[in-house]
C-alpha cells in the first residue's frame, strides 16, 4: 500500500513540475485564446480597480461596472472556448480563424467602453457628439466578431463527429441557446423604424421598454426594476454556453447510474427549460415588465414550463424504460455499448 502510494506521489509530482510547460504549450497552440482571456483579464482588474477608486456614476450606475461586466463575460467566454477546444477535432483552422476574429472583437471593445468610462459618458446608445456616435458604432461592431463566432462554433459541433454522447449534446444545446440569446441584443440595436414593426416593441429605448432610459435599476445589476429589460434575457441567453456545458458534464460525472437514453433525455429536458425561460423573459422585457414584477400571464407561463419540465424530470429518472417502447428501438446500440 506504502509503495503505491509512494508511486502516485512520485507521479503527481512529476505532472506538477510539467504543468508549466504543457500550459505554455497550450497558450502557444491556442495564441489568439490567450490573448482573449489574459486582455480581458488585464480589463478586468483596471475596471477593479477603478470600482473602488472612481466614485463617479454614470446614468445611474457605477462608472466602471459596465467594463467590469463585460471583461467578466469576455474572460468567461474566452476560457469556455478553451475547454471547448479539446472536443473539436474537425475544422482546427476554422476554429483558430474564430479565436482571432474574437480576439480583435474583445481587443477593440474592452478598450472603447474603458475609453467612454474615462471621458465620463456612456458607451453603448450614447449619440450625443459626432465622437460618441462614432464610438458607440465602434463598441457594437467590435462584439459582432463574438456573435458570429458562436454561430460558427455551432456549425462545427454539428459536424463533429466525436464528441462524447451527453456531454456533446449539452454543448450543441449551449451553443444554441447562446444564439438564441443573441436575439433580444439585437433588438437592442434596431434602428427604430424596425423596432415599431414589432407591434408591442414601439417604446424599445437601446435596452429599455417601456420607460426611456429604464429608471432605477437593480444594485451591481443594473437591470431596470421599474420597466422591461432586454439585458435579462440576453444575459440569461449568452451564458447558456457554460449552463448546459456544465450540466452535461455533470451528468456524465455523478449520474452513472442513468441510463445513456435518459441522460440524454435529461439533457433535452434541461436544455428546453432553459431556452424557454429566455424566451420568456425576452417576451416579459417588450411587454414592457420588469423583473421585478411580472404580469400574471407571465407568470402562469413561467410556472407552466417549470411544472412541465419538472415532471418530465420526474418521468425520465424514475419511470421503468418499459413505458417508453418507442425509444427502444431507436437507442438498441446505445443499450449495447
Amino acid at each position: 500500500m506504502s509503495e503505491n502510494l509512494a508511486k502516485d506521489l512520485r507521479a503527481l509530482t512529476e505532472l506538477t513540475g510539467e504543468l508549466p510547460q504543457i500550459v505554455v504549450a497550450y497558450c502557444r497552440k491556442h495564441s489568439s485564446l490567450f490573448f482573449l482571456v489574459a486582455f480581458s483579464l488585464a480589463c478586468l482588474v483596471i475596471s477593479t480597480v477603478g470600482l473602488f477608486l472612481d466614485p463617479r456614476i454614470i446614468n445611474g450606475e457605477h462608472a466602471w461596472i459596465k467594463p467590469f461586466k463585460f471583461s467578466c463575460s469576455l474572460t468567461i467566454y474566452g476560457l469556455t472556448l478553451f475547454w471547448f477546444s479539446h472536443y473539436l477535432t474537425k475544422h482546427k483552422r476554422f476554429f483558430k480563424r474564430v479565436c482571432q476574429a474574437s480576439a480583435i472583437g474583445a481587443g477593440i471593445e474592452l478598450p472603447s467602453i474603458m475609453v467612454q468610462v474615462v471621458r465620463g459618458t456612456t458607451s453603448h446608445f450614447n449619440y450625443a457628439t459626432t465622437f460618441d456616435h462614432v464610438m458607440a458604432m465602434i463598441t457594437v461592431s467590435a462584439i459582432m466578431p463574438v456573435a458570429f463566432g458562436v454561430v460558427a462554433l455551432f456549425i462545427m459541433l454539428l459536424r463533429e463527429e466525436r464528441l462524447p454522447h451527453v456531454l456533446g449534446l449539452s454543448l450543441r444545446w449551449g451553443v444554441f441557446i447562446t444564439i438564441v440569446g443573441f436575439v433580444p441584443g439585437i433588438i437592442m440595436l434596431l434602428p427604430e423604424r424596425m423596432q415599431e414593426m414589432i407591434q408591442f416593441c414601439s417604446q424599445v429605448n437601446g435596452h429599455s421598454v417601456g420607460l426611456e432610459g429604464g429608471g432605477q435599476g437593480l444594485p451591481f445589476l443594473g437591470w431596470s426594476a421599474v420597466a422591461g429589460d432586454l439585458r435579462v434575457a440576453h444575459f440569461l441567453g449568452i451564458h447558456g454556453l457554460q449552463a448546459l456545458p456544465f450540466f452535461g458534464l455533470f451528468l456524465e460525472s455523478f449520474a452513472t447510474r442513468l441510463t445513456l437514453l435518459r441522460q440524454k433525455l435529461m439533457v433535452w429536458n434541461f436544455g428546453f427549460l432553459y431556452l424557454s425561460f429566455v424566451l420568456v423573459l425576452t417576451w416579459q422585457a417588450l411587454c414592457a415588465e420588469s423583473i421585478l414584477a411580472p404580469s400574471l400571464g407571465t407568470i402562469i407561463v413561467a410556472l407552466s414550463v417549470l411544472l412541465v419540465c419538472v415532471l418530465a424530470a420526474a418521468c425520465i429518472l424514475w419511470l421503468p424504460s418499459t413505458v417508453a417502447p418507442a425509444f427502444v428501438a431507436a437507442t438498441a446500440d446505445e443499450r449495447l455499448e
